[in-house]
């Protein structure tokens, strides 16, 4: 029977990341994504931005930061037909894939049921799930091909807990299947796959509903243990755990990054005994 020691992988991640392999990012013109390709490129890895938003991608470009090391790519991720051909132009460029970090999304407004937009729905669905789910297939084909790496889906914490947006909730619980189902499944080809589920992030999207009254600041902050909201270098921090060899035993799980909301936020129910700190007579 074979030495333990030498069934793991090893410092795989590492070695492709030195030889330049690269690591697709979708959604990477704005938000999280963007925040994404800064933190990977810092860690020294050639990232490949796909996005439809022009704008965003030329903005990534003109940042000195981001220096040689990025590559875009003008991509709608809900055609499969594009992202096959995108997959095969990298491929054909002699651009070896490492990693995937599927962050491309649409946001939704919270209304009521019967009131949601057909079109809007399958909007959502076609960009949030089965543009992971066509990019998985197609880069993560090109993972195998070259020897392993790591997929990322970017999700919720609407994956681990019911939200009042009835399209993009259950979209991220979808993704959340998607892990579990292609972890199981590539481990055997040295292919982890993870999510990461943000809680409230500040982003420029979120910003802009603060800022309209949309969400009332304080009340998220109070929902969370830590009393504030996600950065965006934090939930890049997670990704870039989840693109190293630090993480090599670690696949199928969903990692939130939510500042405490999962665990506090249903305490609320419980009136003033987090912001006290007092014990509930008895009988209450």
């Amino acid at each position: 029977m074979g030495n333990a020691k030498d069934d793991k992988p090893g410092k795989m991640l590492t070695s492709m990341r030195e030889a330049g392999s690269a690591i697709v990012v979708t959604g990477a013109g704005g938000g999280i994504g963007s925040g994404l390709v800064r933190r990977l490129i810092g860690d020294g890895w050639r990232v490949l931005a796909v996005d439809l938003n022009r704008d965003g991608l030329a903005k990534l470009q003109s940042e000195r930061s981001v220096g040689a090391r990025l590559d875009v790519f003008t991509l709608d991720v809900s055609r499969p037909g594009d992202v096959e051909r995108t997959a095969r132009q990298i491929d054909d460029q002699g651009i070896a894939v490492a990693g995937l970090v599927n962050a491309a999304g649409i946001l939704q407004d919270v209304v009521p049921f019967m009131s949601l937009d057909i079109e809007r729905q399958r909007q959502i669905w076609d960009v949030n799930y089965f543009g992971a789910f066509y990019c998985t297939k197609w880069f993560g084909n090109l993972m195998i091909k070259n020897g392993g790496g790591s997929i990322v889906n970017i999700t919720s914490i609407n994956e681990l807990r019911v939200l009042p947006l009835h399209a993009y909730g259950p979209t991220k619980v979808a993704m959340g299947s998607l892990t579990t189902l292609t972890a199981g499944e590539f481990g055997a080809k040295s292919v982890r796959v993870n999510s990461v589920a943000p809680g409230f992030t500040l982003t420029p999207a979120m910003q802009e509903k603060i800022d309209s009254g949309k969400r009332d600041v304080s009340a998220l902050k109070r929902a969370t243990a830590m009393r504030r909201l996600v950065e965006i270098d934090e939930v890049a921090s997670v990704v870039s755990f989840l693109m190293s060899d630090e993480s090599s035993a670690v696949t199928g799980v969903s990692i939130p990054v939510d500042a405490g909301w999962l665990t506090t936020s249903h305490w609320m129910n419980f009136g003033d005994l987090l912001a006290t700190g007092s014990e509930e007579k008895p009988g209450s």
